[in-house]
């Protein structure tokens, strides 16, 4: 993810870049060092010339002003985005070189927002040819393949590059997983036992749980549909 803006000398941000790269490594580092002492020796000793030895750096410990919890929420529904595009194209067989043109979808501003802060990276990871971040379907081909995200849709024209039925039969898998995704919440939901003896914590993340899978349940019984 953070490539382009290394590999950019004129980017503004290349040197809070690697700062913030090195930081994390090293910090990696000092954790894994009671396990893998030697290799994490040779590598702190490479990677940095601030101290002589790893065995007598300071243990990392939790900073409130480096809990950065929005942005991580953020990293985590691009890496979702782009792990179910990969895993498209493996489907699909596209080859790794091929750039495909990618839409993202939302009619949620702030996820919009995410896709177009993160445009140079997510472009790179999703072999993208072209990112284009609108709020509906507009201009998107009826047979275009897609992905669905959390409050989102990523979709690719590319479908003649597949065979139709076979997405549909993809599209058929996911349906029947988030068919028993939503069962499973629910049956959850419904046990008396489960519901008078778990946290108020517990039950709102599995409400959550319902709630986002009938979203993607729907999402995707548009596209099949959208398909005949």
């Amino acid at each position: 993810m953070v490539k382009p803006r290394l590999y950019d000398k004129e980017n503004p941000t290349r040197k809070a870049a690697l700062w913030t790269l090195k930081e994390v490594l090293i910090k990696a580092l000092k954790l894994l060092h009671p396990f893998v002492p030697f290799v994490t020796e040779e590598i702190f000793t490479t990677l940095q010339d601030e101290e002589e030895t790893i065995m007598l750096s300071k243990w990392p410990v939790f900073e409130q002003k480096y809990n950065f919890e929005k942005e991580e929420k953020a990293i985590e529904l691009i890496k979702t985005a782009v792990k179910n595009i990969r895993n498209i194209r493996t489907e699909m067989n596209v080859a790794v070189s091929k750039r495909i043109k990618t839409f993202v979808v939302s009619d949620k501003e702030e996820v919009r927002k995410i896709f177009e802060e993160g445009k140079v990276f997510f472009a790179s990871l999703a072999r993208a040819s072209e990112v284009i971040i609108q709020s509906d379907k507009s201009g998107i081909s009826e047979d275009a393949v897609c992905a669905a995200v959390q409050n989102g849709m990523i979709y690719m024209p590319f479908a003649e590059l597949v065979d139709i039925e076979k997405e549909k039969q993809r599209l058929s898998r996911e349906k029947e997983r988030l068919v028993k995704e939503v069962d499973r919440v629910v049956k959850k939901l419904s046990n008396q036992g489960f519901v008078s003896k778990a946290p108020a914590k517990v039950i709102d993340e599995e409400k959550a749980k319902e709630e986002k899978y009938r979203a993607l349940l729907a999402q995707v019984q548009q596209q099949l549909e959208s398909l005949g």
